[in-house]
């Protein structure tokens, strides 16, 4: 009997591995420099500059996102809906409760 190919790891699900932390100490470190980001922000003190990337940003296209509205996996733009999720109302205002 043939063995199944192993399955590949959909670039979604690469990239949410690739965030999660590895060790119980990263984990830690990255709970304790949240937690000085919060509270420099209530002292109302300015966060500090963000890191320079060396690598310019990819030009946004189709790809795989979350659907605003479930969630799940969609292929399109940032900000897409899925065909299920019914399409946001813009410019309607909403009727008061009698």
């Amino acid at each position: 009997m043939p063995r199944p190919a192993p399955r590949r790891r959909r670039p979604w699900e690469a990239d949410l591995a690739a965030r999660e932390p590895r060790t119980s100490t990263e984990a830690a470190a990255r709970a304790r420099r949240g937690r000085a980001l919060v509270d420099a922000a209530l002292a109302g003190e300015a966060p500090p500059a963000p890191a320079e990337h060396t690598q310019p940003s990819r030009p946004a296209g189709y790809e795989y996102v979350s659907c605003v509205g479930c969630y799940r996996p969609v292929y399109g733009l940032p900000g897409s809906r899925c065909p299920a999720c019914t399409p946001a109302l813009r410019g309607t205002p909403e009727v008061p409760a009698t």
